[in-house]
């Protein structure tokens, strides 16, 4: 008898084979999601890749979080009581090794797009998340942070990024 995987067997395999945990554990990632809504989405949608993530739903929380872990990774919704995404990223890309930086958004066009690439983030994802969309848009922005981190090459800037 020719044992079939579930849907949801499959897709943690694949998120293990394609995001996998990071080399010493899991790999930390910061979410600065408002919506219990979002923050569900992503949490079913990473959680088979056992990674840590840290919520947050200020600006203020949000760049605490991501000093404090040094994660790579930082998924930030639009707007805060404390201010938007751009107060969050114009901190971050500021530090010596910043983490990849991610808008996620229900609105998303030309002109969003070019501010973020344009400020040096790595990427949009539309809400609702959509399992391929982060998994492809996460393991991208991952595999350059490291790769920035090997050729101690990363500058804030988007010359760098490979996508």
């Amino acid at each position: 008898m020719q044992y079939e995987m579930t849907a949801a067997e499959g897709r943690k395999e694949w998120l293990l084979k394609h995001m996998g945990k990071g080399s010493t554990g899991p790999t930390a990632m910061v979410a600065a999601l408002r919506r219990d809504e979002d923050r569900g989405e992503l949490e079913k949608i990473v959680g088979p890749c056992e990674w840590k993530i840290t919520w947050s739903g200020t600006c203020a929380a949000a760049i605490e979080a991501a000093r404090r872990s040094e994660a790579p990774i930082v998924i930030s919704g639009r707007t805060f009581p404390d201010g938007g995404w751009k107060d969050i990223w114009g901190t971050l890309r500021t530090w010596e090794n910043p983490p990849m930086f991610i808008l996620a958004s229900q609105l998303v066009d030309e002109s969003l797009w070019s501010e973020v690439l344009n400020l040096g983030g790595y990427g949009i994802l539309l809400k609702p998340l959509h399992p391929e969309e982060v998994v492809r848009t996460v393991h991208g922005a991952l595999m350059t942070w490291r790769s920035a981190r090997k050729e101690g090459a990363y500058t804030g800037t988007t010359q760098c990024l490979e996508h």
